[in-house]
Parts: C-alpha cells; sequence; structure tokens
C-alpha cells in the first residue's frame, strides 16, 4: 500500500508482515496434520472413547422420548372448552343402537309350509335338531 516505508533488503513492513502470517499458517497446518496422524497409532483411552462417542450422539439429534400416536395425541390436541356456551353445551343426540328399530321390524322366525320342507334335511346331533338345504346332484359332464 501506498506511504509504506521500505526497510532493510528493499521489503516494506507490510509485505514482511504478509509473509509471516504466510510462514504462520502453515506451520499450524502442519502440526494440525502432524497432531491428527499421531493419534491414529495411539491406543484409545476410556474417555476419548467416551468423547468420540458424545460428539456421535450429539449429532444425530435423538429424542429423548418417544411421540404421543393415536389416541393419546388426539386428547392432548383436542379443543378446550373455555367459553360458556361451549362449557354448558349438551351432548348431541344420538341412538346407541341404529339397528335396534330395523331388528324389531323383522320377524324372529318365518312359517315354513310342509310342502316347502321337502328343499331341507333334517339332522338331530346332540339333542339339537338342524334343517341343511338339500343340494342337488350335479352330474360330471
Amino acid at each position: 500500500p501506498e506511504g509504506c516505508q521500505e526497510g532493510e533488503g528493499g521489503h516494506s513492513w507490510f509485505v514482511r508482515l504478509k509473509m509471516l502470517s504466510r510462514v504462520l499458517y502453515f506451520v499450524a497446518c502442519i502440526a494440525i496434520l502432524l497432531a491428527g496422524a499421531a493419534e491414529a497409532f495411539t491406543t484409545p483411552t476410556l474417555g476419548s472413547m467416551l468423547t468420540s462417542r458424545r460428539a456421535v450422539v450429539s449429532t444425530l439429534q435423538m429424542a429423548h422420548h418417544p411421540n404421543p400416536k393415536g389416541a393419546k395425541k388426539a386428547r392432548k390436541n383436542r379443543p378446550r372448552k373455555s367459553r360458556p356456551s361451549d362449557i354448558n353445551r349438551a351432548a348431541p343426540p344420538f341412538n346407541p343402537d341404529p339397528l335396534a328399530e330395523a331388528r324389531q321390524s323383522l320377524p324372529d322366525f318365518e312359517v315354513v309350509g310342509s310342502d316347502e320342507m321337502s328343499a331341507f334335511v333334517k339332522v338331530e346331533q346332540d339333542g339339537n335338531t338342524f334343517y341343511h338345504v338339500k343340494t342337488p346332484f350335479l352330474a360330471a359332464n
């Protein structure tokens, strides 16, 4: 830069400072490489294994507890009843057994005439009576 005075040897102090910083940077890089190479030939201690394992675990960002799933998550995130209109609201009316009316309208059994009973076979087993549908014999073609 301008205004730099030249010292002995024809170099300004700025150029010398720049060269010195480059040399120091080179020495620092060599020291780091040698330290890494020397560590590769040493036997690992318990402390070094723990610190290296902690470093790996901390980079993985593992969860400390499981996330709630299903009904537990829905219960946690449900809307809260904060207004009086919500708090005092009655449950909506609904039929707990929607098929009850349909079951009452259907008969429990149907009377079959004697001439229609020819299609059934009576089977008595263990004191119980069962009627099975006769299947017609189908001749193989």
